[in-house]
């Protein structure tokens, strides 16, 4: 394989996995708005949606956050 055809590759599943993750994030984000709007929240729900944030998290932490450039 060239290495063009590589990047291009790496670059398609790189945009590939930021889509994703900001679909990923939105839903979170609605459920935990629906949560936070609902009279009564039971504690199976509550510990279901606390699970997945902990699964996210450790799809997140796969690859450590880039840390910006030191001026």
């Amino acid at each position: 394989m060239e290495q063009s055809e590589l990047a291009a590759k790496l670059t398609a599943l790189t945009e590939q996995t930021e889509k994703a993750k900001a679909e990923i994030l939105a839903k979170l984000a609605d459920l935990d708005a629906a949560l936070q709007a609902a009279d009564d929240v039971t504690p199976e729900v509550q510990a279901a949606f606390d699970a997945l944030k902990g699964s996210v998290q450790g799809v997140d932490d796969i690859v450590a956050d880039a840390t910006p450039p030191i001026a």
